[in-house]
């Protein structure tokens, strides 16, 4: 589906299927599939057929430009062509008269040509590279089901009509329709700007207009150089190379024109101008020098040299090489400020900017899913994500942290704002409404409609002492607890999780559930030996997570260091998931997030305080601790959801951790200081809208006059 050897070719790509509004039968028919195509795949025979085809799983690219057209490029136009010729002509009057002098005006003439265009050449040089980016983010295998046998194919050979097999890490060859799923997400901020793993399903999409489905929303179908996230699946390429969507961003990207600013083209007019009022001079100049000569001393070389002097003192020859030097002084000036402009005149455009319009994922945002808040019975620790120091210190007590609801949810129900979670629904596979964050909460759990007032007053109950003075225990305001505190309250996020920890707390070589994930790296960062944690507590069995009941439970061995002293007789049961449906299965909370304390659980204080975390677009993730007796559950056994919902109210809650992909401090200034100069800054996401508003009011977007978000669909319907 691409030219030959990856170049572009100029036809235009053919419409493709809407794919998600098809059921199976429909995918297998439009692919001309028998019905037992799951189970065989294709043939050797038919792979080759399809591939000659569709042709190779790969990105096409314009024609790399040689050398030779890029020196051309930067040497095409009148005045530089004038300079050559005066260069011509003084190379030839070296071997016929004063050498020096000529050979002089020839090097500095060839050597202004020649620092000119390598600066050209070397400050353009990485507009190549955004499609090279693409193709690096491409799979180099996969695992398909070729002759009734899984095979590992390259990337590039896989066809319409495969069926791939997906599992925990790997990163998805092409776009495919979902047949098969087991928990399987994948990460698809690339595409869609949606930090949190998006849940995979296969029935199809019900939609009036199918195309107008985001593909945040195609939850039946995985995308090319995505990664899954988690769980497993099974798919049917449907598209590859260029008909992919990272292939349309590819195609995009190809077709970029260049086009002249302001500042170039008044360049191109004068030079134009000053070329002819030279050539006229300089003819003027050979034919007086000529003919007032007398007729035996006359030398049209002479005659021809004078007047080549005239011109090149009239040529600007420093003009370009200014230019350039200018355009790269402020290149290298916005590098120093982070940030990249990919062609030197770019920069002259920034001084008429009036609107900035940016990506939210990466860009204004760290699209990094990271532990924000840690809550507890009476207190909120804020945590530094910042932070390139390990310490205990990078988690301190701020009550007053998001400690409101957001304004725009202040006047709905505690149970609505539930329901709606930090983010706008999506279809689930029962034709339902269901948030993309696999923890996400469900209002009807909790049969109350609570009003903001309510949740303020227990709040305000649980965050002071007896005295009615503010609770200080364990530490005040702006303080940080002991090491031990978190490595306690946040073990069983730690434990309760089949995650790895990339390198030195980072992203390279992690492994997992980005939400998961951030509770790990926060960990991590916060001083706690997260693998030495996870080895000395090996998982003994487990409640594997379902998107059907939202959370994930492990049963361990007592440790001093993580569940405190006289525990040796007691299994320790860690539970993690959706805080509203955690709460109903408590009975008590941990004092002031501390294990050696236990009191009755506040039911309204944790409902308010997840609806306050939600109104500002955080994921929440309540975890919660139980005790067995020893024998209990053996190494091994498979347990159920019934292992915790069968046991009434049981556990006792920890804390709540609230998640988000927060926005990079920089550009919270960067923001400020471009409303000051009176550049409106508008934010572009595939992410959902709440989360959206909830971000730009972080970054200071949201205002009097821009309060709201506007959806695709939205944009769609208005007119010009």
């Amino acid at each position: 589906m691409s030219g030959k050897d990856g170049v572009m070719e100029e036809e235009e790509l053919k419409p493709q299927p809407n794919w998600h509004a098809m059921n199976r039968e429909e995918v297998f028919a439009e692919l001309e599939l028998p019905e037992d195509h799951r189970l065989k795949g294709l043939t050797a025979e038919e792979a080759a057929a399809r591939l000659e085809k569709y042709g190779r799983n790969m990105l096409s690219g314009k024609a790399k430009k040689t050398l030779l057209a890029k020196i051309w490029e930067q040497v095409a136009n009148v005045l530089v062509g004038i300079l050559l010729f005066v260069a011509a002509i003084s190379l030839v009057r070296v071997f016929t008269n004063d050498p020096v002098t000529n050979g002089i005006q020839v090097g500095i003439i060839v050597g202004v040509i020649v620092i000119n265009t390598a600066i050209g050449i070397i400050q353009e040089g990485s507009a190549e590279k955004a499609a090279e980016a693409l193709k690096a983010m491409l799979s180099a295998d996969a695992i398909v089901v070729r002759n009734g046998t899984e095979t590992r194919v390259p990337a590039d050979e896989v066809v319409p009509g495969d069926v791939v097999v997906l599992s925990l890490g790997d990163r998805v060859p092409a776009d495919l329709r979902m047949i098969e799923v087991s928990q399987l997400a994948s990460a698809e901020a690339a595409l869609t700007g949606e930090s949190v793993p998006i849940d995979k399903t296969v029935d199809k999409i019900e939609s009036d207009e199918p195309k107008s489905v985001p593909l945040g929303d195609r939850h039946n179908m995985c995308f090319s150089a995505t990664l899954v996230a988690q769980g497993s699946g099974i798919g049917l390429i449907v598209a590859t190379g260029d008909y992919t969507e990272i292939g349309t961003i590819n195609q995009l990207v190809n077709k970029v024109e260049d086009k002249k600013t302001a500042v170039l083209e008044q360049i191109d007019n004068v030079s134009k101008w000053l070329a002819f009022f030279i050539v006229i001079t300089a003819i003027v100049t050979f034919l007086v020098s000529f003919f007032t000569t007398d007729e035996a001393e006359r030398d049209w070389l002479e005659s021809l040299s004078v007047a080549l002097v005239c011109a090149v003192a009239m040529i600007p020859e420093g003009l370009e090489a200014i230019v350039t030097v200018t355009y790269a002084w402020a290149v290298s000036n916005m590098a120093e400020q982070n940030a990249i402009i990919r062609a030197l005149p770019a920069v002259e455009t920034l001084g008429s900017v009036t609107t900035i319009c940016s990506d939210k994922t990466g860009t204004l945002t760290k699209n990094e899913m990271s532990l924000v808040a840690w809550v507890t019975s009476n207190a909120r620790y804020k945590v530094d994500t910042d932070s390139t120091e390990r310490s205990n210190k990078n988690f301190a007590r701020d009550d007053t942290y998001m400690a409101e609801r957001a304004d725009h949810t202040k006047m709905m129900k505690t149970r609505d704002l539930l329901k709606a979670g930090p983010g706008v629904s999506t279809h689930d596979r029962f034709g339902k409404k269901e948030q993309d964050f696999p923890y996400t909460m469900r209002g009807s759990v909790i049969d109350r409609n609570l009003a903001s007032d309510h949740g303020k007053k227990a709040t305000e109950a649980a965050t002071k002492d007896e005295s009615g003075e503010p609770d200080n225990f364990p530490v005040g305001a702006g303080e940080s607890p002991e090491l031990s505190f978190f490595r306690q309250g946040l073990a069983g996020g730690v434990l309760c999780s089949k995650c790895t920890l990339g390198k030195d707390g980072g992203r390279e070589g992690e492994i997992g559930n980005p939400t998961e994930l951030s509770i790990l790296r926060a960990s991590y960062w916060g001083g706690v030996e997260v693998n030495e944690m996870k080895d000395a507590s090996p998982i003994i069995a487990e409640v594997p997570f379902s998107s059907e009941y939202k959370f994930m439970a492990t049963v361990h061995n007592p440790t001093a260091e993580n569940d405190g002293e006289g525990k040796d007789d007691k299994l320790i049961i860690h539970v993690k998931g959706a805080p509203d449906r955690m709460i109903p299965l408590c009975n008590k909370q941990f004092k002031a997030g501390m294990l050696n304390e236990t009191e009755d659980i506040n039911r309204d204080y944790w409902i308010e305080q997840i609806a306050i975390l939600s109104s500002h677009g955080l994921r929440c993730l309540a975890l919660l601790r139980g005790e067995l007796e020893k024998g209990a559950v053996n190494e091994g056994d498979q347990l159920g959801p019934e292992f915790v919902q069968g046991n009434g109210e049981w556990l006792t809650i920890v804390g709540v951790c609230a998640i988000m992909d927060p926005p990079r401090p920089e550009c919270v200034d960067a923001v400020t200081e471009a409303h000051g100069a009176g550049v409106r800054v508008a934010m572009i996401t595939g992410d959902h809208k709440d989360t959206a508003l909830a971000i730009g009011c972080m970054l200071g977007l949201v205002d009097e006059k821009h309060r709201s978000a506007i959806t695709g669909p939205e944009l769609d319907a208005m007119g010009d």
